[in-house]
């Protein structure tokens, strides 16, 4: 069986022989190419040139923002959340009444104005240097499409007036072309996991949403309605396409996406995305980056088949041993290690050693794992651990994991 096999297999619940080892190493590879400090060997090499020759499955759940279809373009509209990734099986475009119009500054942002027949909108953000040095694979926002209830109204039309049309030729050739080293998801209408998720995290200053929620339910609903629109369109075209597995938003955290928030307005587009798209016979993912207390029984309700980037203890508060025994029974689980157990000035390796123990016990015998690095690998990784994960988990993580 090749690495996808493998994903795909354990993915759907089934046994194999040994875990899966699918560390993310695009943010790592970025910021040591960036600042020359990527090892000699690697030089010529990409994240999943570097997986092949260590004989670990590629990575290909969260889209590599590094290497999209169309360059730097591919990010230009990061903040309104719409993206060009090459693994993207639907390509979507403003509609033809819509005027883009687009200011590179000096600093590296730029102002993006969206002139639609509803009215005018616009952001300002970016990419630079210095924070893809950081290791940083997407830009930040300083402006915000929507900052008053004045411009839900453009906001609106500019989401439910795009038009989405199929890529399958595409996303089947980006397939193709990882083939048997790695599952590849295509990926969702956004990153978040239903237009109200869009709206908070990208749409609205994050502390002016708490605040619209509370003082404006209805334009945060209007809007919501709206960008609906597009994710129907997204929707529908992606269950009909020839992708294995999708991503369906991520980035939860019981503070932010706190319970009754996230069963009200995020779960209803899991449960029904993972409805529809499992009856075209694909597998579901969605991303579990953060603190997941209080959202544990919610996120195992929404139907998908696993909760990818899985961060536990010490980074947040649950324990792999939680996070095993409360989905395993439900849900595929991937991710699993932190990342702060490969920097060496902050674990030692006696305890990073010690955490692999307890590891490899937690999640004994080991059905429905897919072990990687949450929620990435870290710019200043020691490689060294990344390496001696994979021995250790070819040796010791055969199934059933005898601990």
């Amino acid at each position: 069986m090749t690495n996808k096999d493998h994903m795909l297999s354990v993915m759907r619940g089934e046994d194999v022989e040994v875990i899966p080892y699918a560390p993310r190493l695009d943010l790592w590879w970025l910021s040591n190419r960036l600042r020359g400090t990527l090892p000699d060997r690697f030089n010529d090499m990409r994240p999943d040139d570097i997986a092949r020759a260590e004989g670990w499955a590629c990575y290909h759940m969260v889209p590599d923002f590094t290497n999209l279809t169309s360059g730097p373009e591919g990010t230009l509209h990061r903040a309104i959340g719409l993206y060009d990734f090459k693994q993207s099986v639907y390509r979507w475009r403003f509609s033809g009444d819509v005027e883009v119009n687009v200011n590179n500054r000096d600093d590296g942002l730029q102002e993006i104005e969206y002139r639609t027949p509803a009215g005018v909108v616009s952001t300002i953000g970016g990419h630079t240097e210095e924070m893809k040095k950081q290791g940083a694979s997407l830009g930040w926002t300083r402006k915000h499409l929507v900052e008053d209830p004045k411009d839900i109204e453009a906001a609106g039309y500019l989401f439910s007036s795009l038009e989405v049309f199929a890529n399958y030729d595409g996303g089947l050739e980006y397939i193709n072309e990882i083939g048997g080293c790695g599952a590849v998801a295509a990926g969702g209408p956004s990153l978040g996991a239903s237009p109200m998720h869009l709206i908070q995290k990208e749409l609205i200053d994050p502390t002016e949403f708490f605040i619209w929620q509370k003082e404006r339910p209805k334009e945060l609903a209007d809007l919501s309605e709206k960008v609906s629109v597009y994710y129907d369109k997204a929707l529908s075209i992606i269950e009909y396409s020839p992708a294995e597995v999708v991503m369906w938003g991520g980035n939860y955290d019981a503070m932010l996406t706190y319970p009754p928030y996230f069963e009200r307005d995020i779960l209803p587009w899991l449960q029904k995305a993972s409805a529809r798209l499992q009856g075209k016979g694909k597998l579901v993912v969605t991303h579990t980056d953060g603190e997941n207390q209080g959202l544990m029984d919610l996120i195992a309700a929404s139907g998908v088949d696993m909760a990818e980037s899985i961060t536990p203890f010490p980074m947040t508060k649950l324990t792999v041993k939680d996070y095993y025994e409360q989905w395993s029974p439900k849900l595929t689980l991937m991710g699993l290690i932190p990342e702060c157990v490969l920097l060496a000035n902050e674990t030692s390796d006696a305890s990073f050693e010690a955490f692999l123990d307890e590891l490899f016990k937690s999640i004994a015998p080991g059905r429905r794992v897919i072990l990687g690095i949450a929620d990435s690998t870290p710019p200043n990784a020691s490689f060294d651990r990344l390496r001696r994960i994979g021995d250790r988990v070819a040796k010791e993580c055969r199934i059933p994991i005898q601990y």
